[in-house]
């Protein structure tokens, strides 16, 4: 058995793999006390932990009875050429999609879009070549944004509003942030089909729900894909 943990910036996903298939994933709220009290009940063959913001004393304390445990960071050996500028500033949860979009598609140049709290396209290419993407703000963090920086305007907490033409503040709000997301994405795609034609899209992260029947062309869509990366990560390093 395989454990696979993904510590993203606001929850954190747990995978166990068996036979290099996935057979459960589990989402929690960042150090939530029941992915502690399960951390302390696992008993695993090989465990990665990938993170984009460190980890609790608590979970440190309790991934010490999982072993052995690999933690990722930017020296840790890849199934990919990383040509990225400064690997060390690189987000794991990115270096691990563009390894599981290469797994899924290979000998494609695949574009991994993971819409979470931030927005992060990845581009690798047919000979499985790292080359870097784009990051922008995502859903919740441009209602934040909007919200703070201004006097006046609410906190919108609901993203479904697709109608054009907002006839609240409400509506206007949640309007203006979906269609302009989706306007983002469907453009940035565009763009880098311009440069790659026969390109692959791979869709995954909390908030694709909202994108997933909006984008033009075909997309594929799979939310583990970021636990499939790191596993690859770990088979590659045991191997």
């Amino acid at each position: 058995m395989d454990l696979i943990i993904d510590i993203g910036n606001s929850r954190t996903k747990l995978g166990i793999f068996v036979n290099s298939g996935i057979q459960t994933v589990e989402r929690y709220v960042n150090d939530d006390q029941n992915l502690i009290a399960k951390l302390r009940t696992l008993e695993a063959d090989r465990t990665i932990v990938s993170s984009v913001r460190g980890w609790s004393s608590e979970f440190a304390s309790a991934i010490r009875s999982v072993k052995p445990v690999l933690y990722l960071d930017h020296t840790t050996p890849i199934p990919v050429r990383n040509s990225y500028g400064s690997p060390d500033t690189l987000g794991k949860d990115r270096l691990a999609a563009v390894v599981g979009a290469a797994f899924l598609h290979p000998n494609a140049n695949c574009l991994a879009i993971d819409a979470g709290t931030c927005i992060t396209y990845d581009l690798i290419t047919a000979e499985c070549e790292y080359l870097g993407g784009n990051i922008s703000p995502g859903l919740e963090m441009r209602a934040k944004a909007m919200h703070e920086f201004t006097g006046a305007l609410p906190l919108v907490r609901d993203y479904d509003e697709q109608d054009l033409i907002g006839r609240t503040t409400q509506q206007a709000i949640s309007s203006g942030i979906l269609n302009g997301l989706i306007r983002e994405v469907n453009g940035t795609i565009e763009a880098y089909r311009e440069q790659y034609p026969d390109l692959k899209v791979i869709l995954c992260g909390g908030e694709a729900r909202y994108l997933v029947n909006q984008l033009k062309g075909e997309i594929f869509a799979n939310r583990n894909l970021v636990l499939i990366g790191l596993h690859k990560i770990l088979q590659h390093n045991d191997n």
